[in-house]
């Protein structure tokens, strides 16, 4: 097990999502004082579960939540997230990462979760006690902790050795067992008190027990009379009923029969227009094939006349060539006569030239020396006057400083003289008060150990009436829900069983077939077409709505039983029905091209539908041809596209006819004739569940009302006593708190004044040093300034004499100077001129070889163009008798096309005549369901009132109803039956159970007395058990801490000696622990005469040793080695890294020897105010930021 990461987001400086990833060995976390770093190990102690303000360094609670910035909002939560590494499972979870959590809002809210599951505090804390983590363990350490371990008493130090001996959670389990040991105690004595109280409830309970038995028979006359009411209006609506699905099964059927015609039709018509489709694509690709040759025609013959411009251009071009270059001819020869003057007047010019240079070198030589002696001169001005300038400011300064000294030392001299008659005053005054507090402290302590007593006998009575009350009552509200939840569930089951038994929705030619074959009066049928399919539940309503009527239809085996089947519903005059002979009916499905692609769409209705293999065809002739789309307009557009030749319908149960008319509205719930048996499975098994969980919340429930009553007896008492000693706690509290603020001033204005006059008295003597040296470095001062002036001003002298034997040399040197390069210019210009000759004769050569190779070229030009001109006039010649054939070809397709045409239209006249008849039988058809719907509707609230009143399906109810002969009769009875229980009143029904229940519940209570004595029997030797296994575990820890601590200690301080011993060894769980030690050299009779920093190390001494015993997983410790110096902090980090390697360490320091041990380094930084932000290091990077160059050598800070 290690630390992976921390998380970090709204906590304190970090209001931006932060994470810190760890590994093993050490890391270290650095920065400056202020950046918040720190904040870092509080997010730590936070997380797993630290609920002290001061430990956090906050007033509330609520100051750990980012509080905002004059740029940044605040925000309304904290949180951090802890993950930890679980490879070795030394967690008890099964899992390799653990993540613990805990967030708090400013409301006051707050959650702990362990892998994102809500847990409570106490959870986390029990997860990680006694493995030296957790807020009370020896993992974290800071400041606090080290100087704590030293200076607390010795019976304040136990925490940290009995977490290192693993006893933590021992002691927690003695306590545990010792409050209940103390509540079944108490327990004990309520349940005699409830013993005495039942036996006062007997005679009452009796005289309403009476009572409730004359309303059950009064309420059992009411049950029957209205049931047999119900039952008898039942049946007179169902008749009514049975008449009305004769009406919808004829209407279905001669629905049917058009829509087969129809069909047929439709099949017509796609097959024209099929061919009318393929008649114009031919035609169209032959007029394109026409006019691409009429284009290379075109484009052809515009080549050739581009052909014969180009022949024309190259012979005109010609004629120019040749009359050109005759022309260059004679141009070459004047070009030659002026090269040759121009040679002779540039050898003049470079003569003259030559002389000029030689007079013009010799001045410059003497300009050279002349510049080198004023530079140096002006360089010696330049130094004397920063000289003088340097001693000027010195001089002020030392006469500002000077007189700044006289003046301090009068005013220090005042403040120390009013400071020393100050704290004669105060000391005075801190005696009498320090009197007054002891007083009052042992007063104050006295109360709190009898307070803090009874807090923690009525905290823990608290919480457990308030957890047996939130579960009682949480209790009573599932046990109603799950109840009620169940009661649905099984009324629902129970009528959609009646339902189904009855075949409820089907007509009744329908029933009567299926009732014969059940009878085996006819063999070789199915059953209806709803009972041979399964469809899931999102597409039913489509499905159910695509088949309508057929979802009665009845499958057979052959034509020979459908005939048996009607000749049957004929003699028994029981209505129509239509069957669907297996062996006779063949699927008819869809195959248009892109209707997959079209938006909305979900499938071919038959495609949905689950079936045996015998029953796919009939599927798919019902079925095949119909699409299911998404909603009505994705079905509109679906039909639109393909010219209405299908039916769509929608998920919801709109429906798209072939044709274009719509069928839509509102969709019966309660139809479910496909998914009626899969819901009464469902519900069945549903309700099953729900009410065996009812039965064990009714135990919970009543032992939670029993332990209840016992917790509120108890916590009145201690609550008196606890009101009592508040009072006077109260009063001497805040007469503490006035004498501990006068101290605490009193100190504080002591220590301060203290401070002030050790540092003015130092302050008196540096100011009487300065103020002598002082006077001293004024009059060495004014001497330096003199000399520098005078050295200035003979320097000045010399350097005006040798700028004015320069100037005059820079005169002549001028003069020189423009000549020449008057000359230079003279010549440049006469070799340009000779160049730019030449550079022309050479042109003329190369442009007269140049018109030459054109003239070639253009006529080889010329006879390749008139090749192309007569080969593309041969090629116009053939297209011309492609496109003919292609004209004739167009005539015989169009001729085709026409005949195809009226063949359509003949077919869609007839399809719509039909779909006209088919729209008047729908509505025959819509008009008989619905009157049946209305008949079904009154038949089902009867259902419902039965089961509402009584939960009782129809056929139960029948079973219970008498015949009702006089219906008016039947009616005044129920009235009066009514009557006689409303002049009962009130009535207890529990009464009768209750009766029954209070002697049970005696018996019940004698038993749980018996268990409570044995229970108090048990905890008695668990504790005594506990008790020896602590000791024995915490004297082997100890002993072993002991060891270490002196092997680490002479090994941290170069010798010495140190040791642990207890105050009381007859008692070691309750014992102090006392802190021996020798440094070498010195002789040490208590701990306060160490310095800070060898108290410290001692305490490092000791949290080592500790780890050494038993190592934690990881361990943080925040500027632990601050007291430390450069060689200790060495010897400190050092230490550590041979200790990471059994303990991962996560270090918060600004010490340079503990940052170069890290193996990972963080820097925190604030480059906005109040906000931190995260920089991960490496360690080259640190140490060129700090300056480092001896690497881990270098031992300072």
């Amino acid at each position: 097990m290690y630390l992976k990461a921390l998380e970090i987001y709204g906590f304190k400086s970090f209001p931006d999502r932060t994470r810190l990833n760890f590994k093993g060995g050490l890391t270290a976390v650095v920065g400056p004082n202020g950046s918040g770093k720190s904040n870092i190990s509080d997010a730590l102690r936070w997380v797993l579960g630290e609920q002290s303000t001061k430990t956090l360094r906050g007033a509330r609670m609520e100051d750990v939540i980012f509080g905002g910035t004059q740029l940044r909002k605040a925000m309304g939560f904290a949180q951090v997230t802890l993950y930890i590494d679980n490879l070795d499972r030394s967690m008890p979870m099964d899992l390799d990462e653990v993540s613990i959590t805990r967030k708090l809002y400013r409301s006051g809210e707050s959650e702990y979760k362990i892998n994102d599951q809500n847990v409570r505090l106490k959870d986390i804390v029990e997860l990680f006690m006694d493995t030296g983590l957790g807020r009370d363990g020896y993992s974290m350490i800071g400041q606090g902790k080290i100087a704590e371990i030293v200076s607390a008493k010795s019976a304040n130090r136990r925490e940290i050795f009995e977490e290192a001996a693993g006893i933590s959670k021992f002691r927690y389990r003695k306590n545990e067992a010792e409050r209940k040991l103390v509540a079944a105690q108490e327990n004990l004595l309520r349940l005699k008190d409830i013993l005495v109280e039942l036996e006062g409830r007997v005679e009452p309970l009796r005289v309403q027990a009476e009572k409730a038995a004359r309303f059950v028979q009064y309420a059992a006359e009411r049950r029957t009379l209205e049931l047999s009411i119900w039952t008898a209006q039942l049946e007179q609506t169902r008749g009514l009923l049975r008449v009305q699905e004769d009406k919808v099964a004829a209407a279905q059927a001669n629905h049917a029969e058009v829509e087969e015609e129809l069909a047929e039709v439709e099949c017509a018509a796609e097959e024209a227009f099929a061919q009318i489709s393929q008649c114009t694509v031919e035609i169209d690709g032959l007029r394109s094939a026409i006019r691409a040759l009429e284009e290379q025609a075109a484009e052809s013959q515009s080549q050739i006349a581009v052909y014969e411009n180009d022949i024309f251009h190259n012979n005109g071009l010609m004629d120019r060539i040749s009359q050109e270059i005759s022309e260059q001819d004679s141009t070459g020869k004047g070009i030659e006569q002026q090269i040759a003057q121009k040679q002779e007047e540039l050898t003049g010019l470079e003569a003259e030239m030559e002389q000029t240079r030689e007079e013009l070198d010799k001045l410059a030589g003497q300009h050279s020396e002349l510049s080198d002696r004023e530079r140096q001169a002006a360089q010696e001005t330049e130094n004397r006057r920063l000289t003088l300038a340097a001693v000027t400011m010195s001089l002020s300064e030392a006469k500002v400083a000077a007189v700044t000294s006289q003046s301090a030392r009068n005013e220090t001299q005042n403040r120390i003289e009013l400071l020393r008659q100050s704290q004669a005053e105060k000391e005075q005054k801190r005696k009498d008060l320090t009197v007054e507090l002891s007083d009052c402290r042992e007063l104050i302590e006295s109360i709190q150990e009898n307070l803090q007593g009874l807090e923690n006998t009525a905290g823990g009575l608290r919480i457990k009436r308030s957890g047996r009350e939130t579960k009682r009552q949480e209790l009573e509200r599932e046990l109603r829900a799950v109840e009620q939840k169940a009661g649905e569930k099984q009324q629902k089951a129970r009528l959609l069983e009646s339902l189904e038994q009855n075949m409820e929705g089907f007509a009744g030619s329908v029933k009567y077939i299926i009732g014969q074959q059940k009878r085996g009066a006819i063999q070789g049928v199915h059953s209806a077409v709803s009972k041979l399919i399964e469809v899931d539940a999102a597409y039913t309503t489509a499905v159910e709505t695509a088949l309508g009527g057929a979802l009665q239809n009845i499958v057979v085996d052959n034509d020979e039983v459908a005939k048996r089947a009607i000749g049957m519903l004929k003699e028994s005059r029981s209505g129509r029905a239509t069957f669907l002979p297996i062996s006779t009916i063949r699927g008819n499905r869809l195959n248009e091209n892109g209707l997959q692609q079209q938006r909305g769409f979900v499938a071919i209705a038959s495609d949905l539908v689950r079936c045996k293999r015998e029953y796919r065809a009939i599927v798919e002739n019902l079925l095949g041809r119909i699409v299911v789309a998404e909603d009505l307009n994705d079905a509109v557009a679906i039909a639109r596209t393909f010219h209405n030749r299908f039916r769509v319908v929608t998920l919801d149960g709109q429906l798209v006819n072939v044709g274009g008319s719509m069928t839509g509205g509102s969709v019966a719930k309660s139809a479910g004739l496909l998914s009626r048996q899969p819901e009464i499975d469902r519900l069945r098994a549903d309700a099953q569940a729900i009410l065996q969980s009812g039965e064990a919340m009714r135990g919970k429930l009543k032992s939670l009302v029993e332990e209840s009553s016992a917790l509120e007896a108890q916590l009145l008492a201690v609550e008196s006593e606890i009101k009592a000693a508040n009072e006077d706690s109260i009063r001497y509290q805040s007469e503490q708190k006035r004498i501990e603020l006068a101290l605490r001033d009193l100190d504080q204005n002591q220590e301060d004044a203290q401070t002030q006059l050790t540092q003015l008295e130092r302050r008196l003597a540096a100011l009487e040093q300065e103020i002598g040296g002082a006077a001293e470095r004024v009059e060495s001062l004014q001497a330096e300034q003199q000399a520098a002036e005078a050295a200035i001003r003979e320097q000045a002298a010399r350097q005006e004499q040798v700028q004015a034997e320069r100037a005059t040399l820079a005169t002549q040197r001028s003069g020189l100077e423009m000549e020449l390069v008057a000359q230079t210019k003279d010549i440049e210009a006469a070799r340009a001129s000779i160049g730019e000759m030449d550079a022309r004769r050479e042109g003329q050569s190369q442009r007269i070889s140049q018109y030459q190779a054109q003239i070639a070229e253009l006529q080889a030009q010329n006879t390749q163009i008139t090749e192309q001109i007569e080969a593309l006039r041969r090629a116009n010649g053939a297209f011309a008798e492609q496109a003919a054939q292609a004209q004739q070809q167009i005539a015989e397709l169009q001729q085709k096309r026409q005949g195809c045409e009226q063949h359509s239209t003949e077919v869609r006249a007839r399809e719509r005549e039909i779909m006209a008849r088919r729209e008047q039988l729908a509505r025959d058809l819509a008009r008989v369901e619905e009157k049946k719907f209305s008949l079904q509707a009154d038949y089902d609230a009867i259902i419902a009132r039965m089961w509402d009143e009584y939960e009782l399906t129809r056929s139960e109810a029948q079973a219970e109803a008498q015949p009702v002969e006089d219906m008016p009769k039947a009616q005044r009875e129920l009235s009066e039956v009514k009557g006689r229980i409303k002049a009962l009143g009130s009535v207890n029904l529990e009464a009768i159970d209750e009766y029954e229940q209070v002697s049970q519940r005696y018996k019940f209570l004698k038993a749980q007395i018996e268990d409570v004595e044995n229970s108090r029997e048990q905890l008695g030797q668990i504790i005594h058990d506990l008790t020896a296994q602590m000791r024995e575990m915490f004297t082997s820890s100890f002993q072993q801490i002991n060891r270490h601590f002196g092997q680490i200690f002479t090994e941290l301080f170069g010798g010495g000696k140190g040791e642990l011993s207890l105050t009381d060894e007859g008692d070691v769980l309750e014992s102090g622990i006392e802190i021996h030690v020798q440094p070498p050299g010195k002789l040490i009779k208590n701990l306060a005469s160490l310095s800070g920093g060898e108290q410290a190390f001692v305490a490092i001494a000791i949290y080592f040793a500790i780890l050494k015993v038993r190592p934690a997983p990881f361990c943080l410790l925040d500027e632990i080695e601050a007291a430390l110096d450069d060689v200790n902090v060495t010897k400190y980090a050092q230490y550590l890294r041979r200790l990471s390697n059994r303990t991962q360490f996560v270090i918060i320091t600004h010490r340079r020897g503990t940052m170069e041990e890290a193996d990972m380094l963080y820097g925190v930084t604030m480059q906005e105010e109040g906000v931190s932000k995260l920089l991960e290091l490496s360690v080259s990077e640190l140490e060129s930021k700090l300056g480092m160059t001896g690497g881990k050598q270098d031992g300072g800070q």
